[in-house]
């Protein structure tokens, strides 16, 4: 089955980018996040209902296995780089999903809080392209920039990450 981007599946991918099981697709993590990931898979039809696999504990996991949905990710996590290079609903969704999945605010610097990611360099490139001052400090990316959490907060899906 062929897929394309839409700004849900694009934050799909950076919940799954940063939160990834090793089994299948799927994301471990707390659990509103592991809801939120799989409320998105259904929604997008990407998985049935009955093949998620679901496991509570100290860290929760929700995975499905389905090869093409994992190829496709795959290759959309390669070409991230050319797929996110305009500031739109699409990079945004994005990085809301690794927000969602690995973000948090760092401090406040003159009333100002700094979000942060926890991204690679890929991230940080497109971040930088897309007109954000970013600064890498102990593998955070801070993002000195007013606008970004902005820019992010209509795609935000956890109540956790909303609160400010």
């Amino acid at each position: 089955m062929k897929y394309t981007m839409s700004p849900a599946r694009a934050y799909l991918l950076g919940l799954w980018k940063s939160r990834r099981t090793k089994e299948g697709v799927g994301v471990e993590g707390h659990r509103e996040l592991c809801e939120a990931f799989l409320k998105l898979c259904l929604d997008e039809k990407l998985c049935l209902p009955d093949k998620v696999k679901y496991i509570e504990g100290p860290i929760f996991k929700c995975y499905f296995y389905n090869s093409s949905v994992r190829s496709w990710l795959d290759s959309e996590f390669v070409k991230r780089e050319e797929r996110l290079k305009h500031k739109n609903e699409f990079a945004a969704s994005y990085f809301a999903g690794v927000f969602d999945a690995r973000g948090g605010f760092a401090g406040s610097v003159s009333g100002m809080d700094i979000p942060y990611l926890i991204g690679d360099k890929t991230d940080e490139i497109v971040l930088l392209r897309l007109g954000f001052r970013v600064k890498k400090e102990r593998g955070k990316l801070a993002i000195i920039s007013e606008d970004f959490y902005d820019w992010i907060k209509p795609y935000l899906k956890l109540e956790i990450s909303k609160k400010r």
